[in-house]
């Protein structure tokens, strides 16, 4: 653990702190899995259909996916093989690679709903000064990649010597050491880069006090029950373990101890899809984060369309919050949710190259060629009722045993329509046609389907 002398945190930190370590897993309240509901068994031959036809036209060697549909439950289908004799299972983990940073931002996001840092603060009051690193970024510049730092991972010589020794643990301090030169100065541009996650990674744990590994385990994942997603290195990430293959070779026997530790916050973590499916849920279902730090999650920076841990993209015609990941090995995933109908995809491939995004996009399309995807959700049981009838301009609606506290309306092409006021809304500027809804409550996000006659 990265460490700094006590004096180095701030005072009203420090106080903090104490009340922080031991209760802060309970800050929200526990995501149960939701009661297992039949998940209709045409869509769910599509979807493995497509799976199995995106697998073999691009020769891949396994695929594992999962897919959650608001009112239809959650399809999770495998393709393919670890290795040969031995089929992909639901079950085998995967390295979710850069996806590992919607976890480290959100780790984030938690400390500061605890005042443990802000998103503004400057990162010289975590960290000592380091070479190649402006003090006065702030913690929100790391989070959305305007920063400037150059990436690590860039830097000439940096990959061939993490490989050249795959049993060493590298210390974040070490992999720091090989920052270069800016690209821009701070807040004028965007560029990608794993040096964000990695400073990001080291300040959260001077704020929290513990290791990332620590405050991970008990933030994020016992609180949610992921009891099959793992920090590696940190974590002994158990069997089954799908095997990595790089350009035809099967890498499994290689160590991955020097790549995983010099990834760490920045791309280290291994899952299942059907717990990475849970955990976009979880998160877009607002059982993680409040309402101010959501926001800031999904604020997303120009240039770049990249808010914390997500980029937002437009994809046929909708808008999806998304994220790749790929690690030498090799390892591609993908995790995609539809903002408009709430759908959940991720797409895990055990191989490098590989497109686990396109495997996804296909898997929407399947999706939203599907009636049963789309179904009004008032009919589905979720309890979302319209009061009174919507062509009198005024959108209001109950969802029993919760309060409401907003209303999104969103287009059937993804585009999101801004409302001025809280539930009952103004709807009469807007034109006749079919509009999905995301409902916020007191103990979560919703989704249905209102047309405007």
């Amino acid at each position: 653990m990265f460490s700094l002398p006590h004096t180095a945190v701030p005072a009203r930190k420090r106080m903090l702190l104490k009340k922080f370590i031991q209760p802060l897993c309970l800050i929200f309240g526990l995501a149960f899995w939701s009661h297992a509901q039949p998940f209709d068994p045409i869509l769910a031959s599509q979807l493995q259909s497509t799976l199995n036809q995106f697998r073999t036209g691009n020769n891949l060697k396994g695929i594992s996916a999962s897919v959650f549909i608001p009112g239809s439950g959650t399809w999770t289908g495998v393709s393919g093989i670890s290795h040969t004799g031995v089929p992909v299972s639901p079950a085998m983990q995967f390295g979710i690679g850069s996806n590992t940073k919607l976890f480290t931002g959100v780790l984030l996001l938690k400390l500061s709903e605890s005042n443990l840092l802000q998103l503004d603060d400057p990162i010289h009051e975590y960290l000592p000064p380091l070479n190649h690193v402006d003090s006065n970024i702030t913690i929100r510049q790391l989070l959305n990649h305007t920063s400037g730092l150059a990436d690590v991972t860039g830097v000439p010589g940096y990959s061939d010597s993490i490989l050249s020794n795959p049993n060493r643990i590298f210390s974040p301090n070490e992999v720091i050491r090989w920052i270069g030169p800016p690209s821009f100065a701070p807040g004028t541009g965007f560029e990608y880069s794993n040096t964000n996650y990695l400073l990001a990674g080291m300040i959260a744990e001077i704020a929290g006090g513990q290791s990332f590994g620590t405050l991970l385990r008990n933030l994020i994942l016992s609180p949610l029950q992921m009891d099959s997603t793992y920090l590696d290195v940190f974590d002994t990430v158990p069997p089954p373990i799908a095997h990595p293959w790089q350009n035809g070779n099967d890498n499994f026997s290689v160590p991955r101890k020097a790549l995983n530790s010099s990834a760490w916050a920045a791309g280290a973590m291994y899952s299942t899809a059907t717990e990475m499916v849970h955990w976009y849920r979880s998160l877009m279902g607002g059982q993680v984060l409040n309402a101010a730090s959501f926001s800031e999650m999904t604020t997303f920076s120009i240039p770049g369309n990249y808010g914390i841990g997500l980029y937002q993209t437009p994809v046929q015609g909708r808008t999806v919050w998304q994220h790749g990941g790929t690690i030498w090995g090799g390892y591609n995933s993908s995790m995609v949710y539809d903002t408009a109908g709430g759908f959940v995809i991720c797409v895990l491939i055990n191989q490098n190259p590989a497109q686990a995004f396109a495997a996804a996009r296909q898997l929407l399309s399947a999706i939203l060629s599907s009636p049963v995807a789309i179904r009004d959700r008032r009919r589905s049981g979720t309890g979302i009722r319209l009061l009174p009838n919507p062509a009198s301009g005024v959108l209001d609606l109950e969802v029993p045993g919760e309060e409401v506290l907003d209303i999104s309306v969103f287009h059937t092409t993804g585009k999101r329509i801004p409302l001025s006021s809280p539930p009952p809304v103004s709807v009469a500027g807007l034109p006749p046609g079919l509009y999905f809804l995301q409902v916020r409550t007191d103990r979560g996000h919703h989704v249905g389907r209102w047309r405007k006659e």
